[in-house]
């Protein structure tokens, strides 16, 4: 149980249904208690009842003069029963119907001279006690059947238990109903962390609930102190690529001087030279992209491919480019502005290059990723030399300009972001067809999706 309500639910049901099946054990044996208390006053009552009965008669001896005696004695298997016993002679109660009480058999209730019997499967109180009559021992042996009692006593307790289930599903749902209360505040964190993630916030919303507000503010501080660390790094990068520059330049002229002084091993340092440039700028631009994006991110696409398709324009302005644009309103980067710019530049410098004279744009995005698609009318590139173009610094085509390091760099920032990247033919336009696909989280899984 992963759920804190499922675990409180739990708990709440065990420890009611424990106190219950206490206290309704407990009322049961109260309740039987009581009626055996009263029964028992009862048939000690009628014991001196009957004892006052038995009387000398001078004529017959020893007799019990019924008309002393409760009616109900006299009344056949009216479970009220009495047998009296006077010098070793038992008189009986006409309600035995020829039947006897065991007076020394049963189970011990806790009361002095009562014992609970089954008389003919009956549940049955029998008092037994001996007492002293004009110097003779007379032992009175009273019965009374308890069935309905009994059953009444059982009718009671299953009423209870029904009344106490109906008792706890109410409770249960009133403790349902006050913990998703309680727990309101815990619900809201967590659609925010949720909108945090797909873009529509920066910051967590502040709370008013004193135990989740410390959970709010350690969030925004480790939000903040991760914007905080990634723009030192970019900064840092940026320093250090600005101070690289100066001395390849430095060494590029040394360079030129000496061929053109006509040292042949000049030509060996430059080559060695540009090997040193690419690997500071392919390094460079891996250590900007390194890590996911931060929460919160969200960069529209149509907004930045607005400039760099005037940028594109005026590099290639011989060409005559036309730009066939489908952007959806709400396509957007998940991720950092300068990875977007880096992408999207890459993408259509080499589209641009390639093109005779039109390239078409389309992004969409969905629930699950963003989906980008650039076409062109140029040449397009073999099936079987589409996996060569994606390594690092893969070159198909040696005329034109570059380091061929356009599609690596591509396919580092698609990485990082756990994207997809497919090579196919335009069949729209039948040069190149470049589709990439990113998530929308880190956490979704872009591939079960396409």
């Amino acid at each position: 149980m992963r759920s804190i309500q499922s675990r409180l639910n739990v708990n709440f049901i065990v420890v009611t249904l424990i106190l219950f099946s206490l206290f309704w054990v407990g009322q049961s044996w109260f309740l039987r208690q009581m009626a055996y208390d009263f029964v028992a006053a009862r048939l000690t009552s009628d014991a001196y009842s009957v004892l006052r009965a038995v009387e000398m008669d001078i004529g017959s001896g020893w007799r019990i003069n019924v008309d002393n005696t409760s009616s109900v004695y006299q009344q056949p298997m009216s479970g009220h029963y009495y047998q009296v016993a006077v010098d070793g002679k038992w008189f009986f109660s006409r309600s035995l119907w020829d039947g006897q009480i065991p007076a020394a058999a049963g189970q011990d209730i806790g009361q002095e001279n009562i014992r609970l019997i089954q008389q003919d499967d009956k549940p049955t109180l029998v008092y037994s006690k001996t007492f002293m009559k004009q110097g003779r021992e007379i032992q009175v042996v009273l019965a009374e059947d308890i069935s309905r009692i009994d059953k009444s006593l059982t009718q009671l307790g299953w009423l209870l238990a029904g009344l106490g289930v109906i008792g706890l599903i109410i409770l249960l749902a009133l403790q349902i109903f006050i913990i998703r209360r309680g727990l309101s505040s815990l619900t809201e964190v967590k659609q925010d962390i949720s909108r945090l993630k797909a873009g529509d916030i920066r910051q967590l919303s502040p709370t008013n609930t004193r135990e989740i507000e410390p959970l709010v503010t350690e969030i925004n501080y480790l939000v903040q102190n991760m914007e905080l660390r990634l723009q030192r790094s970019r900064n840092a990068v940026g320093n250090l690529a600005h101070a690289a520059k100066t001395p390849l330049t430095v060494i590029d002229r040394h360079i030129d001087t000496l061929l053109e002084q006509g040292v042949t091993q000049g030509q060996g340092i430059k080559e060695q030279s540009q090997r040193l440039r690419q690997m500071i700028d392919r390094e460079l631009t891996r250590a900007r992209i390194a890590g996911a994006a931060l929460p919160g991110q969200r960069i529209y696409v149509g907004e930045e491919l607005e400039k760099l398709i005037r940028t594109l324009k005026a590099i290639y302005r011989e060409k005559a480019l036309v730009f066939n644009l489908d952007i959806s309103a709400k396509s957007y980067f998940p991720g950092e502005r300068d990875d977007l710019v880096e992408l999207l530049g890459n993408l259509l410098d080499n589209a641009s290059k390639w093109a005779q004279s039109q390239i078409c744009i389309t992004a969409h995005m969905d629930e699950h990723c963003l989906e980008l698609t650039i076409e062109d009318d140029g040449p397009g590139v073999p099936e079987e030399a589409r996996e060569r173009l994606m390594n690092r610094g893969e070159r198909l085509d040696e005329s034109t300009s570059g380091h061929g390091l356009g599609m690596s760099i591509i396919n580092e920032i698609v990485r990082q972001y756990q994207g997809r990247i497919i090579l196919e033919s335009s069949a729209q336009l039948g040069g190149l067809k470049v589709m990439v696909m990113l998530p929308r989280r880190a956490d979704l899984e872009l591939a079960a999706q396409n």
